[in-house]
């Protein structure tokens, strides 16, 4: 059900005290998402594009949600924190693109974001049932 988008595959934990970001729980969370097929299941829901400088609007989603998370408040504060992330997640979307993205959220759209979402929670479900013990405590 994921699919990797190459971003965390240059992640290493080292204790040197070098390279240290802040906010860590944002790369779990992002990492959660594409590992979980979030990220694939809401980039195949929402319109497609290409060219020049196109981001896929199902990333741009999820990095908004992470940023609402670490506690921005407005799109502009969630483009100053991808910004301050770019080392980890490369580019930030900037607050137009994140704009554009929520713009071409009708009711439809949220249908099926709503589907893809409960189809992505069964799945992680099933795989924790699965675990010997269950849920981990």
């Amino acid at each position: 059900m994921s699919e990797p988008t190459g971003w965390d595959r240059r992640l290493s934990v080292a204790a040197d005290g070098k390279g240290l970001i802040g906010y860590a729980g944002a790369v779990l969370l992002r990492r959660l998402a594409d590992r979980t097929g979030l990220t694939a299941a809401v980039t195949a829901v929402l319109p497609g594009g290409g060219g020049h400088g196109w981001r896929e609007r199902g990333a741009v989603l999820v990095q908004l949600a992470v940023a609402i998370v670490l506690g921005a408040r407005n799109l502009s504060d969630a483009e100053a924190l991808q910004a301050h992330h770019q080392g980890l997640f490369g580019p930030g979307v900037s607050d137009s693109t994140t704009r554009r993205a929520l713009a071409d959220l009708d009711e439809q759209v949220l249908a099926a974001l709503a589907r893809a979402r409960a189809k992505v929670r069964r799945h992680v479900w099933s795989l924790l049932c699965l675990r010997p013990g269950g849920f981990p405590g």
